[in-house]
This record gives C-alpha cells, structure tokens and sequence, in this order.
C-alpha cells in the first residue's frame, strides 16, 4: 500500500509539473487569422495564436517564444526589451517612424481589445513588407499594443539620396579644378 501511494504522489507531482510548465504560455485561442483583421490589400504568409488576452509584455515572454517559434522564429537569446514597441495604438492602424521602416519577411505580434473580430486576443503574423512600408491598415477596432519582432534590411541599390548626390557632384568639381590648375602649371613649366 505504501509503494502505492508513493506511485500516486509521484504522478500527482508529474502532472503539476507539466501543468506548471504550460500554464506560462497563455490559452492559444486558434482564431489569427479570422477575416476582417487587416485592410485591404494588406495580406500575411502565417499566423500564430490568437492568444487570450494582451501577451504583448516582459512578463509573457514564453507566450511570445511559442508563437515566433510556430512562425519559424529562433527564440534562443530572446530578449523582450531589443524590440520595438508601440503601447497604445487606440484603436488605429499601426503606423510605425520612418527610422522603423520595414522591408522583406517581417514578424509583429498585435494585441486587440474585445471589440475587435479576434476579441480580447493578441496574434502573431509574419508578411513579406517587400520593398519598404511603415503601415499596417486594420479593418477592425480595437487596436491595442504592438511589437516589431523582425524585419529585413532595406534593398541595396536604387536611387541615392540629395545629399548623396550633392557630394557627388562637389567631388567631381573638386577632382575638375585639380585637373585644371595641374593642365596650367604644365604649361607654365613648359614655357
């Protein structure tokens, strides 16, 4: 009788531990990608969650690892402070700074209030921003926080910018009037 009850504390204690273990990633609600998220034309490769509630902060970190890792994301050296984040977008589009710009296979996590298609729900998506955008246009309200997890870098190539071309030309006039006081003391020498 006292093996079998040793047996039963020891699953007993198994269970609790896995539980414990799965109680830090919030519930995964299954509906990212319900229609009516995101306005038109904008359109993403994959989502994960949604996650019940807002799971975009320091104290849900293992959510946030679940959900990246479903998108394809290394989460090894997770750290939730290096992203960027927008608090509080009161229900607009998340319209990010220049200096933020993203480009190519881009990963955000968004946190909706109850009054949106997802409810009270925060997904993970993953879209191909292409050759630069700041925006992502909701058609639902009730947006709420908001995370850049990972973006590419900006296309190379392409037009240079005014002040790129501004020290281009003064070069070419520098290495111009070298050319000329060089072709006039020749000739003086010459003479």
């Amino acid at each position: 009788m006292n093996m079998f009850l040793k047996a039963a504390a020891g699953a007993a204690l198994c269970t609790l531990a896995a539980t414990g273990a799965s109680a830090a990633v919030a519930t995964n609600l299954g509906n990212c990608s319900t229609s009516g998220v995101f306005a038109a034309p904008f359109t993403y490769l994959e989502c994960a969650g949604a996650y019940a509630g807002n799971v975009l902060n320091n104290s849900n970190a293992d959510t946030q690892k679940d959900a990246l890792a479903q998108l394809g994301v290394d989460v090894s050296g997770f750290d939730f402070n290096s992203f960027f984040k927008i608090d509080s977008l009161n229900g607009a589009d998340a319209v990010l700074p220049p200096e933020q710009t993203m480009y190519g296979i881009t990963i955000f996590g968004i946190h909706f209030g109850a009054s949106s298609v997802l409810g009270n729900a925060t997904g993970f998506y993953k879209f191909d921003a292409g050759n630069g955008t700041n925006t992502i246009p909701f058609a639902t309200k009730g947006s709420s926080g908001f995370v850049l997890y990972g973006t590419g870098t900006p296309p190379t190539g392409g037009v240079p910018e005014p002040a790129t071309w501004a020290m281009l030309i003064a070069g070419f006039g520098l290495v111009g009037s070298a050319m000329r006081r060089r072709r006039s003391t020749v000739a003086h020498v010459a003479a």
